[in-house]
C-alpha cells in the first residue's frame, strides 16, 4: 500500500502500542509499499508520511527488524534500511528501490506557490539523503548523484548498497516435514481416538 496518513498514523499507533506492551521485544516490521507514490509514479502523499513512521521507529526503545517482502519503493526503501542493523532483510524476489522525491500536480496553482512547494520538496528531499548517510553508511554526495534516476535493487544489490544485512531465505515446506514425519511416525495424530475407542481413564471390560 501507499503511505497515506491513514496508513502512517496506524502504523505509528502500533509500534507506540507495542512498546508498551513490553518495551524489550523485538517488532518486525514487513515491508510491501510503494512509498508515497503510487505504481505509475503519481505522487499520493506527502514525503513526512514516512518520516513520521522513522521518527517513530527511533522513539520507541524496541528494536526494529524490517523485512521488505514485494516492493520498497522510495521512501518505502528509507524505512527497510532503517531498521536495526544486522536485523534488515528482503525475501528472495523483492525489490527494493531509492528514487527523489517528486513534486506533486500543480493543478492551478499561481507560479509563487509552486515555488513555495518546490523548495518544500527540496527540504524533503534534504532530509532524505541525511536519513539514508545514517541508515546505509554512504555520503550524502554520493546518494544525490545515485539518486538522480531510480537506483534498482535486487536483494544482492541492497546488500552491497547497506539498504539491508541479508536475505530471508524459503524454510523447508512444512506440509512436506509433516507427511514425511507422519510416515516415520514422528508425528503424532491429534484428532484424537477414532469413534468408539476407549478414552483415557475408562475400563475395557
Amino acid at each position: 500500500s501507499q503511505l497515506v496518513p491513514a496508513v502512517s498514523e496506524l502504523i505509528c499507533a502500533e509500534l507506540m502500542y507495542l512498546q508498551y506492551l513490553d518495551a524489550k521485544k523485538l517488532i518486525y516490521m514487513y515491508i510491501n509499499s510503494t512509498g508515497t507514490t503510487r505504481a505509475d509514479g503519481e505522487t499520493v502523499g506527502f514525503e513526512t508520511e514516512a518520516t513520521a513512521i522513522y521518527d517513530t521507529m527511533n522513539f520507541v526503545a524496541n528494536d526494529i527488524a524490517t523485512v521488505g517482502v514485494g516492493v520498497a519503493i522510495g521512501q518505502a526503501c528509507m524505512l527497510l534500511s532503517a531498521g536495526k542493523k544486522g536485523k534488515r532483510f528482503m525475501l528472495p524476489h523483492a525489490t527494493a528501490m531509492l528514487q527523489q522525491p517528486r513534486l506533486p500536480p500543480t493543478g492551478q496553482r499561481q507560479a509563487v506557490e509552486v515555488e513555495i512547494r518546490w523548495r518544500e520538496v527540496l527540504a524533503q528531499k534534504k532530509s532524505l539523503l541525511n536519513i539514508l548517510s545514517k541508515t546505509t553508511g554512504h555520503s550524502v554526495g554520493k546518494l544525490d548523484a545515485d539518486l538522480q534516476r531510480p537506483l534498482y535493487m535486487q536483494p544482492k544489490d541492497a546488500i552491497e548498497y547497506g539498504v539491508i544485512d541479508g536475505i530471508v531465505e524459503p524454510q523447508k515446506s512444512i506440509v512436506g516435514e509433516d507427511v514425511a514425519n507422519r510416515g516415520s511416525g514422528a508425528v503424532q495424530n491429534d484428532r484424537g481416538p477414532p469413534p468408539g475407542a476407549p478414552t483415557r481413564g475408562a475400563r475395557q471390560g
